[in-house]
């Protein structure tokens, strides 16, 4: 396996004017450029098969993400979460592992640089341990040393080694649309590694009116 030291040493062979830390800061940004799109092998999966488990309290309806999440892609959980009003909220049902699931009608915000991601529910989700699943999508480990290992699988380093020697190019003779074109290129090709393997697994249809559990229904 290609190390970040390994994949710097290849990189100074082609950029020899660029000193260690301006590679490794290029190698972290090319890395972010990535991720910084939804792909089928950045998501959070445990070994179960399955998502986290998002921990509810009852009236509290925004939480922190985890200090991976880059982004949220769903919170859903086997049954409808009490009191369903007509009125108030879009549970939908939700499709994961080829399993129907009931997506919780909450929205997200996505990780920045300064802080977490965060998910606030429409309505309450009550106390819970083990009813939301949290589906996310990971931030890639940032490249800050040359003893950190890349995110990205193995078989991608050549192309990341190619968007670095792109972007030097670009920031040390002005703005090509050639290296740009590269760059987007080589994320766009990760990209497509990162996305093998998905299939239909999961998504989303309207949730049925008679499968809600609205109040007084029972």
């Amino acid at each position: 396996m290609p190390t970040t030291q390994a994949n710097v040493t290849m990189i100074q062979r082609r950029v020899s004017n660029a000193s260690l830390q301006e590679i490794i800061d290029a190698f972290d940004e090319v890395q972010l450029i990535v991720y910084s799109q939804n792909c089928f092998q950045t998501q959070k999966i445990l070994s179960t098969g399955m998502p986290p488990l998002l921990v509810t309290n009852d009236s509290v309806y925004e939480y922190d993400c985890p200090s991976d999440c880059r982004k949220t892609a769903a919170v859903f959980s086997e049954s409808p979460a009490k009191g369903y009003s007509r009125n108030v909220g879009n549970e939908r049902q939700y499709y994961y592992s080829n399993k129907s699931y009931v997506q919780a009608d909450c929205e997200g915000r996505d990780a920045n640089i300064s802080s977490v991601a965060k998910i606030r529910f429409r309505s309450n989700p009550g106390t819970t341990t083990d009813k939301y699943h949290h589906l996310y999508y990971i931030k890639p480990t940032r490249i800050t040393d040359i003893s950190i290992e890349l995110t990205l699988p193995e078989e991608t380093h050549y192309l990341l080694r190619k968007g670095v020697v792109s972007m030097f190019t670009t920031e040390g003779y002005g703005e090509s649309p050639y290296d740009s074109a590269v760059i987007e290129k080589v994320a766009k090709e990760i990209r497509k590694k990162l996305n093998s393997g998905m299939g239909s697994t999961s998504g989303l249809t309207p949730f049925q009116p008679q499968y809600l559990d609205y109040p007084g229904s029972r």
